[in-house]
């Protein structure tokens, strides 16, 4: 199709509506005629302030699906109307553009007019802006003193070139928290490294998500290079990446020497249960005393969609029980407790085949620690008690039974018995039972 074909001046003047029959007039589907009309009618609204005068949130669309809408010439004085429109508005904080060729001649437009708002959040998907399209991102990003995020998505980055100057520019920008670059080509391993190096200097980064880019296993290592840094950040994305079981030991021996990280998601990836049970120990390795405190007790991992409650019960119970303690969104619980309370669960022999909280296990230890064992036993017990709530027939068995059933599992005469001293030599009077009647 030719972008040379256009409308009377006029009509490009006053940037009128150019209806769908002329775009397949032109050479366009069916479809994307109708879509190029919807664009411009979506753009006319808040041009008109259909939205409000305080609206917040734009968003501009062209293909529901992962294809791009192509752009025409005919477009940019619907553009030059739309940046001017918004231009200056305090009220707007989130921009998101979705399959839309976005080109030069619009980034022109657009890029200074984010810069007179108080943008927050930036979310730019397949825009299909080569090269030149970043070098405008990061002129603005160098700039910049509002944003707080950015997310790009199909915007693939090809040279090492372009990565150094976004990892220096993500590097000095003073607010920026969330960075998100999904589907960029950061499965080259010099690139990925470039824009961790500029991740690893912005100490305010809180989120980083760099989902499929089917990193392989030397990005990894980059990776959990970075995780052993024990930089601020909380959260880190890694789903669709093709991760093997390999991967995953390499990322849990990074997460033993980081204490800030508290989600890691690695749905979607290529993870068994092998690899599952490498990351537990990550977080919790029953092994030995030492090993339960070098355990990392502040993330939270994730092979799974997290976000379905259906799927997260079907996990399994040491599992759960671990996320639970790792749980960092209760702020009084300390490093120091949640380590005590995995220490209750090796005392339960939990960590080889056995039931969760087999309390039988503690049969031989001294009587003298059963006080401090039983307290932690009741904490553990509320904090369940208050995690499942909702849960009546749960909270039962995990609030009121626990305790009866470690009483009555515990061998407690024995325990008595342990406490007597070693009878002097040769023996001493032997304590006559008590007969009683039946």
């Amino acid at each position: 199709m030719s972008s040379q074909a256009v409308l009377p001046r006029r009509s490009r003047r006053l940037a009128t509506i150019i209806p769908a029959s002329h775009w397949i007039s032109i050479g366009y589907s069916q479809v994307d005629a109708q879509l190029m009309e919807n664009l411009q009618l979506e753009i006319k609204k808040y041009c008109d302030g259909e939205f409000g005068s305080d609206v917040r949130d734009i968003e501009l669309r062209g293909r529901r699906n992962d294809d791009t809408l192509p752009y025409h010439d005919m477009l940019l004085p619907h553009w030059k109307k739309f940046a001017k429109a918004i231009h200056g508005r305090a009220s707007v904080e989130n921009i998101e553009f979705y399959n839309l060729c976005l080109p030069p001649p619009v980034l022109d437009i657009m890029f200074p007019t984010f810069q007179s708002i108080n943008l927050i959040s930036l979310s730019l998907g397949n825009i299909a802006w080569g090269s030149d399209g970043y070098q405008r991102l990061l002129s603005f990003l160098n700039d910049n003193r509002s944003l707080k995020k950015l997310i790009l998505g199909e915007a693939r980055i090809n040279d090492l070139s372009t990565a150094s100057s976004l990892s220096d520019a993500v590097r000095d920008h003073p607010t920026l928290e969330t960075l998100g670059l999904i589907h960029c080509g950061l499965n080259n391993t010099a690139i990925l490294k470039k824009i961790l190096e500029g991740c690893t200097r912005l100490k305010g980064m809180r989120k980083l998500g760099i989902g499929m880019n089917n990193i392989g296993s030397d990005s990894v290592t980059v990776l959990a290079d970075f995780i052993r840094s024990n930089h601020p950040l909380k959260i880190l994305d890694l789903i669709y990446n093709n991760m093997s079981d390999d991967d995953a030991l390499v990322l849990a021996s990074a997460l033993t020497q980081n204490t800030n990280l508290e989600d890691l998601d690695l749905s979607k990836n290529d993870i068994t249960e092998k690899g599952e049970k490498t990351l537990l120990k990550a977080v919790y390795d029953p092994t030995s005393m030492d090993s339960i405190i070098e355990s990392n007790h502040t993330c939270k991992i994730y092979t799974y969609d997290s976000r379905i409650p259906s799927i997260k019960a079907q996990r399994p119970p040491l599992e759960q029980e671990v996320l639970r303690i790792n749980n960092n969104d209760d702020r009084d619980i300390s490093i120091r407790r949640k380590i005590r309370k995995k220490v209750v669960l090796a005392l339960c022999g939990y960590g080889s085949n056995v039931e969760l909280f087999d309390l039988s296990y503690l049969n031989d230890l001294p009587l003298q620690l059963m006080p401090r064992v039983l307290e932690l036993i009741q904490e553990h017990s509320q904090s369940r008690s208050r995690a499942v709530i909702t849960m009546p027939n749960q909270l039962e068995k995990d609030a009121l039974s626990r305790l009866f059933h470690t009483l009555r599992g515990w061998e407690l005469p024995l325990l008595f018995e342990n406490l007597r001293g070693p009878s002097p030599e040769g023996g001493g009077k032997k304590r006559k039972r008590r007969k009683t009647r039946r």
